[in-house]
């Protein structure tokens, strides 16, 4: 296993990593309502396809770059 920093995490990381989190549980609330309103009937508003595929586009894309970030970053105290 290789190193790990004990570093607190940078700005940027840490808003990728907020930006990560909020569109991960939109998506699974959306995913809850949307299988409550078939379940249960509900008239209730829920995201289509693309608006999911919008949520999982935005939270992959914000975990990579903070991933790289912190790796960029470990490896520049490194070297």
């Amino acid at each position: 296993m290789s190193e790990q920093s004990n570093d607190r995490y940078s700005t940027s990381e840490r808003v990728n990593l907020i930006v990560f989190a909020v569109s991960l549980a939109l998506y699974l609330i959306n995913i809850f309502l949307g299988k409550a309103s078939v379940h249960w009937g509900w008239t209730i508003f829920h995201l289509g396809n693309i608006g999911e595929f919008l949520l999982l586009l935005i939270a992959s894309i914000s975990f990579i770059i903070a991933a790289l970030h912190r790796e960029a970053e470990m490896n520049k105290n490194k070297a």
